[in-house]
């Protein structure tokens, strides 16, 4: 029986090498590199194929995790140190070895420092003469000598690159005149994300016939003005501090997201650029703390709302934002994500608002206390055509994390509280409890 179960194998193995190499390497492609390159133990027929493969993703995240949970222990700065020349020697190997003309991606996803800025240089002249289509860099976790862009781009030796489509920079210090080079000569380039630079202080994206569809600046903080004409794009992303941001023209804007310190002041002043926004569909705002009362102008075509409130007590309340379904006759998906401290207070009630095309809502965050309660019971009771709640008791921060998990006594109360608030509303089948 043994000898048939492994000529079976051997049978299924032959079929798979037997491909052709576009195909395996294909295969390779969707897993990461350290994966393709244990399958060279395969058979020799693998041996060499992981060098081809055009998704070069230096992605090191558990890693990073690893030293977190040990961020507190003597000696740490010196492990970090460890890691890091470890990082740059696997990540430089592979480059010396690849053999693909062009890649799609290349990704470097770790905690470097400035000590490194000659590695990243050569990194990004290697994707660039490889022909990229998708840029990331990222190193999370740096605060005191965050690595600069490579200053290449300043010499004759740095062509216009025709095959950039996403450029993604985040923990890296980046001056708005290498951003704005790049898009002048990139002509292809839709996508544009610059988190946490310590450099930006200015940017301008000019041009009605750029291709530039979806734009995210987040959390560079010395950033003081921002200026965007963009005819195609689509999908906008600031958080932020409060800054000059005159909307020349972005006709086709149907996604918007707001945060930080700037969200809190726009929420005052969308009046001023509602002409910008309408035919905006989908609105996210991230606000420092619940607002007693937001109101917006007519969005008449906006179908999604999603509202993120950083800090908010029991002794606060949602009501306020009743209005917003005033504002949104024709809104279909309403998300509520807030990170909420424990108070005491009574349930309050708010005048009846009926709206007609809310059919999903959904509550991340979700901790049973009085403040997301009585807002549930409001938008339940005034939601005609609701098909669908969602509940979800984990912390947003934490979700898609290790430690979604953590407070696993707090999520079961919050979810038995739920259960109980769709017994109390008769919601049946209508519920969801993550």
């Amino acid at each position: 029986m043994g000898n048939i179960k492994q000529e079976r194998a051997r049978f299924v193995e032959d079929r798979i090498s037997g491909m052709p190499d576009e195909i395996l390497v294909s295969i390779l492609s969707l897993v990461t590199l350290k994966e393709a390159g244990r399958a060279s133990v395969l058979s020799r027929r693998w041996q060499k194929l992981w060098i081809f493969v055009p998704n070069l993703n230096f992605d090191a995240q558990e890693r990073l995790y690893y030293l977190d949970d040990h961020r507190c222990e003597r000696g740490l700065e010196r492990l970090y140190r460890i890691e890091r020349t470890k990082y740059v020697m696997w990540v430089n190997g592979v480059l010396k070895l690849h053999r693909a003309p062009t890649i799609d991606q290349f990704r470097v996803s770790f905690d470097l420092d400035v000590d490194y800025r000659h590695d990243l240089d050569h990194w990004v002249k290697f994707a660039f003469e490889k022909r990229v289509q998708r840029l990331e860099l990222s190193f999370e976790h740096v605060s005191s000598n965050p690595c600069p862009f490579p200053p290449f781009y300043r010499t004759l030796s740095f062509p216009r690159c025709n095959s950039l489509r996403a450029l993604i920079l985040k923990f890296l210090n980046v001056i708005g005149e290498v951003l704005e080079y790049f898009i002048c000569n990139c002509p292809f380039l839709e996508r544009l994300c610059v988190q946490n630079s310590a450099a930006l202080v200015n940017l301008k994206v000019p041009g009605p016939l750029l291709p530039l569809k979806y734009l995210e600046i987040r959390h560079c903080h010395k950033l003081q003005n921002l200026e965007i004409s963009a005819k195609n794009l689509v999908s906008f992303v600031y958080s932020g501090p409060k800054i000059t941001m005159p909307f020349r023209y972005v006709p086709n804007l149907v996604e918007m997201s707001l945060g930080g310190t700037y969200c809190e002041y726009s929420i005052y002043q969308f009046c001023e650029f509602s002409s910008c926004l309408s035919r905006l569909e989908t609105l996210i705002l991230e606000l420092p703390r619940i607002k007693k009362l937001i109101e917006l102008p007519t969005l008449s075509n906006l179908k999604q709302l999603e509202l993120i409130a950083f800090d908010a007590s029991d002794n606060e309340s949602l009501l306020g934002l009743t209005s917003l379904l005033k504002a949104a006759p024709i809104l279909c998906r309403l998300t509520l994500k807030w990170y909420q401290s424990k108070g005491g207070r009574k349930v309050q009630k708010a005048p009846k608002c009926p709206h007609h095309c809310l059919k999903l809502v959904e509550f991340v965050g979700f901790t049973g206390q009085i403040i997301d309660v009585e807002y549930a019971m409001f938008l339940i009771e005034n939601a005609v055509e609701l098909e669908k709640v969602i509940i979800d008791p984990r912390c947003p921060l934490m979700v898609g994390s290790p430690w979604e998990y953590n407070e696993i006594e707090e999520i079961q109360a919050a979810r038995e509280c739920a259960k109980m608030l769709g017994r109390e509303l008769s919601l049946g089948d209508k519920l969801v409890i993550l």
